[in-house]
């Protein structure tokens, strides 16, 4: 049977302090080329899943359907890459229009117990670790101008993380959390993105991925 949910109070949070108030600039910021290699070598665990499955299914297919493997790995491999430019276009463009919006009320209701790595956001700073407990889903309603709208948070419960509002579509947002890499906004108007911990180790696995990808629809061109 499915867990419970139980739902925690209401919590009235505020975020608008002199540190985010000094980065209140109107966009179009000025977003740097790391977000977009960010978002390519990022690790994807679903992505990963679905590799997985191109190594299996090959397999299984190679000796009675050889000429159906090349377009199982090319199936794959475009899915994998449109899905990957679509996620840095979302990035890029909420980066690019974004404002940071003000946090009116946050609701946090009980998922079950997991094992998963978390980005939780504190402010600017996020922490990304693997986490093993109670997890959490918090509808964090915001304010983005004139405009009101709510996203979900799913992990540990939501604090004071930055929450950006798109400017022409203020009803979308992402919490600061939600990128491959760390980010801050200065008073100019200006994204600075730097690589968190144990990024590269992450980049290295995901072009390997790639790479036996792209090898195993090589090597099944030759044999069709």
């Amino acid at each position: 049977a499915s867990p419970r949910l139980r739902k925690g109070p209401t919590t009235e949070v505020s975020i608008s302090g002199i540190m985010l108030q000094s980065a209140r600039t109107a966009p179009p910021h000025r977003v740097p080329p790391t977000v977009a290699l960010a978002g390519a070598t990022v690790w994807n665990r679903r992505e990963a899943y679905w590799f997985l499955l191109a190594v299996i299914v090959p397999a299984a297919c190679w000796s009675s359907h050889p000429a159906l493997v090349p377009y199982i790995f090319a199936v794959v491999l475009t899915g994998a890459v449109a899905g990957r430019i679509g996620a840095i276009r979302r990035w890029w463009s909420m980066l690019r229009w974004g404002t940071i919006a003000d946090i009116e009320t946050v609701d946090t209701a009980l998922r079950g117990d997991r094992n998963l790595r978390v980005a939780h956001a504190t402010g600017w700073n996020v922490q990304r670790r693997w986490y093993t407990g109670t997890v959490t889903e918090s509808a964090v309603r915001y304010r983005a101008g004139q405009a009101r709208g709510h996203l979900f948070v799913r992990g540990l419960p939501f604090t004071t993380g930055v929450v950006l509002a798109h400017s022409k579509q203020p009803t979308s947002a992402m919490v600061i959390s939600d990128f491959p890499c760390d980010l801050r906004l200065d008073g100019r108007g200006r994204w600075a993105a730097s690589f968190p911990t144990g990024f590269w180790r992450q980049g290295l696995a995901t072009t390997a991925l790639y790479g036996y990808a792209v090898a195993g629809l090589i090597v099944s061109l030759g044999y069709r």
